[in-house]
């Protein structure tokens, strides 16, 4: 995986994956172990847009957001779209395991 091989913007793009899988994942942990979730597979940002009527929530939303916003736009929104089509890829490959 760490090998490097092939013109530079691929080995560039590789680490980009590498770290955008990271963040994803250090998100979900952070969100399971210190906001006490039980759904491991849910990131904070998402769980803050999907909770945003909720006080707390609404204000992590908003901190959240304004932290990514030179990144992109609606973080949280995106987010959560992101957790649901990962549980739909996930419940997809389950079914299609099962029905063989």
């Amino acid at each position: 995986m760490w090998r490097v091989t092939g013109n530079s913007s691929d080995w560039f793009f590789r680490i980009g994956a590498y770290l955008r899988r990271s963040g994803d994942a250090l998100s979900q942990l952070i969100n399971v172990a210190l906001f006490l979730s039980d759904n491991p597979n849910e990131s904070l940002s998402g769980r803050s847009y999907r909770q945003k009527h909720y006080w707390f929530w609404g204000k992590m939303l908003k901190v959240i957001d304004f932290l990514f916003f030179l990144l992109e736009e609606e973080h949280c929104r995106k987010s959560y779209e992101n957790d649901l089509r990962r549980a739909s890829a996930l419940i997809e490959k389950a079914q299609d395991k099962i029905n063989g």
